[in-house]
């Protein structure tokens, strides 16, 4: 609402044509305003004239202009003002202009307000009513009031009333179609700003924040998803833009008498006003915080319900139905853009889920195990892999016990791939290599900003094993805070990744593996006996080496094949003497340990027999108590098996973790060729220098 200086009247037909032609060509409801105080200034004098913006089911007038000349706002806070007991409403209600050449002596609210100004005050009001038709009602529909003010008495005429009744009904429907294109641009602008670029929920809100802003003037903004908890339906905050909110606050009002509730069951956006007699619950809290209003519309995905926009205003009865309207627009542009959304995420996830099964399945080719070398025909391997064949085909949890180099991770391989999961993977998880700060995450996953540099969301080992198989090897290395949630899952075949509230269904096998006791863990306290009978549901004992000796000549002509063709060696045969003396061995590192003394004889051997020098014992020294001869070739083989592993370090000049590593060469895990070297004495020369 502007001060114009006054232009002089012209022929009111010419006049009206002019006034519609310019306004007809604004961009914009300020520039529209602007227009129209040109415009009213070639008609009449004034000294404050403008537009309001009138919301109907509210009753309420929202000032177009920034700057407020019109004494009926004299008092008011900026903002929406009500309606009731003044002259615009007289106007509204009369469906045509008003004239009142001295307002002091009028009985409306303006009138009590300019009498204390000092002046009488001259007014001119007229309602912007759109004919009855599609929109605006039987009876036609205000959409807003323009007004011309004086501060003399008898400042205008009745041709000026006449005049100002002509331009209102000329410029409604243009005021329309400013509103119109306004909303329309600036929807667009936001599809815009949602559509490019934004990858994340939490980005949304954030991306449409200044075009929401320009649309709807508010001071609070918030994308609200649904959840379902035992106590029903429930909201958490996806963003909340001008405002702290506390949902334990929120907590002890009943869902269904709240203005969320009202959405879901008509679907249509809601308005909370100061003056509205239905008082949802949750309005004093938001009002105790300044609150004064606020407006809900609901987004759904999928046809689904999936949760609210909501829009808070510090003013009293600040949304208007235009507002409505625009609201239940943006909450469609909301929904196709978190389907839209939703859907990258499930692809992103179908293809981080792909790309982590082919790192392990990479993992596995490179490990070059290979199930068929559960080599031997003793009744004690073969009650194993009796056991293998029964158990296989079926879903059930199986727990593998034995030594350390009894071959537990063959038996895995053995299950799966007679299984009907063997076409899924096999997610391996060396429970005891993995850090207790970080085993949950590496099991479950995790959710972004669940802790600390968890920058991303990361996918948990079961989910990577959805659909097939994990293997959680030394399974008693588990804290026992973990092995609470391993207890669920195995119950429910249900996860929550860490710092989620999603419960996700898995359809998982489970095999376990361990060499210790953990029937004693369980009488110790550091091992739940729940636990273990959930897992020891089907439970296989590997035996160790020495309890089947007759296996030990097909396992050495097994190995010496395999790793004469790996080092290109022609070997025939094992010697008598060697024969003898492997059979005779104790084998306290059982098979592992086997091949890797064939290995190491393989690269040292100089013909087609393989030999073991001094290696040899009597069938007497079987058993772990041995005969002095035994003891010898025991002594003889860990000198041979130092000599092998200096060399081996010299050539990888004492580098012992890495592809290239002497751990890599010897086929030993790293920890493992560190703990041999502490065993035989090897340490780093001083003089060394790689």
């Amino acid at each position: 609402m502007l001060k114009c200086p006054y232009m002089g009247t012209a022929n009111s037909s010419e006049l009206l044509l002019q006034v519609v032609g310019e306004l007809i060509g604004t961009a914009g409801l300020r520039e529209f305003d602007q227009a129209l105080c040109r415009a009213l200034a070639r008609c009449v004098r004034f000294d404050a004239a403008g537009l309001y913006l009138y919301n109907q089911s509210a009753h309420t007038l929202t000032p177009v202009s920034e700057v407020l000349l019109d004494p009926a706002s004299v008092g008011y806070q900026i903002g929406q003002l009500p309606t009731a007991g003044t002259m615009k409403e007289a106007a509204i209600q009369a469906g045509a202009a008003l004239l009142c050449n001295d307002m002091t002596a009028s009985s409306w609210t303006e009138g009590r307000v300019v009498r204390t100004t000092g002046h009488p005050w001259s007014s001119l009001i007229a309602p912007l009513q759109l004919k009855p038709g599609p929109g605006a009602g039987a009876t036609g529909r205000t959409i807003g009031v323009m007004f011309a003010a004086s501060l003399n008495r008898d400042a205008f005429t009745e041709g000026d009333r006449r005049l100002m009744d002509e331009l209102a009904a000329q410029i409604a429907p243009v005021l329309q179609t400013v509103l119109a294109s306004e909303e329309r641009d600036a929807l667009m602008a936001m599809n815009s700003r949602v559509v490019i670029g934004t990858v994340t929920m939490e980005g949304l809100l954030p991306a449409m924040h200044d075009a929401l802003q320009r649309v709807i003037p508010h001071d609070v903004n918030g994308l609200l998803r649904f959840t379902e908890g035992p106590q029903g339906r429930w909201f958490e905050p996806i963003h909340i833009h001008g405002f702290t909110l506390n949902l334990e606050a929120l907590r002890h009002f009943p869902f269904e008498r709240m203005a969320a509730a009202e959405m879901l069951a008509t679907g249509r956006p809601v308005l909370i006003t100061g003056h509205d007699p239905k008082r949802f619950v949750e309005a004093p809290y938001f009002e105790s915080f300044g609150i004064l209003s606020a407006m809900l519309c609901l987004v759904t995905v999928r046809r689904q319900p999936y949760g609210f926009l909501a829009f808070g205003s510090r003013r009293k009865n600040a949304f208007s139905e235009r507002d409505l309207r625009l609201a239940e627009q943006i909450g469609l542009h909301l929904s196709q853009a978190i389907a839209n959304l939703l859907a990258y995420e499930e692809i992103s996830g179908l293809k981080e889920q792909l790309e982590r099964e082919n790192v392990y399945l990479r993992e596995e080719i490179g490990a070059a195990v290979d199930f068929k070398e559960l080599v031997g025909d003793s009744p004690a391997l073969q009650k194993t892999l009796k056991a293998i064949e029964k158990v296989a085909p079926t879903d059930s949890t199986v727990l593998i016990t034995g030594e350390t180099g009894t071959g537990k991770e063959l038996v895995v391989q053995a299950i799966h791939q007679r299984s009907p999961r063997k076409a899924k993977p096999l997610i391996k998880v060396n429970c005891a290599a993995l850090p207790p700060t970080l085993i949950e995450s590496e099991l479950f996953g995790h959710e972004k900003g669940a802790f600390t540099n968890a920058v991303a969301r990361k996918i948990g080992r079961f989910e990577l094993a959805d659909q097939g198989t994990i293997f959680l090897d030394e399974i008693g290395e588990i804290p026992l805070d973990i092995q609470v949630k391993l207890l669920r899952i195995l119950e429910t075949q249900e996860l929550e990744r860490v710092g989620g509230s999603r419960t996700l269904p898995l359809n998982v096998r489970v095999i376990a593996a361990t060499n210790a006791d953990l029937e004693q863990a369980v009488k110790a306290g550091s091992f739940r006996a729940d636990l273990y009978y959930r897992l020891k549901v089907f439970p296989i004992r590997i035996p160790p080496l020495r309890e089947r000796r007759e296996d030990i000549p097909m396992l050495a002509r097994h190995f010496v094949k395999k790793y004469g063709a790996r080092h290109r060696k022609t070997i025939t045969r094992l010697s008598t003497a060697t024969m003898q003396a492997l059979a005779a061995y104790a084998w306290p590192g059982n098979v592992r340990e086997l091949e890797h003394v064939i290995e190491r004889a393989v690269i040292l051997s100089q013909g087609p027999v393989l030999a073991i020098e001094e290696l040899e014992s009597d069938s007497a020294s079987a058993g772990p108590e041995r005969s002095d001869r035994s003891a010898k070739a025991a002594r003889t083989m860990a000198e041979a098996e130092r000599a092998h592993i200096i060399e081996t370090l010299h050539h990888t000049n004492w580098v012992v973790a890495g592809a290239k590593g002497a751990a890599a060469r010897l086929g030993l895990k790293r920890s493992t060729l560190q703990h041999r070297m502490k065993k035989l004495g090897i340490k780093k020369p001083a003089h060394f220098s790689p």
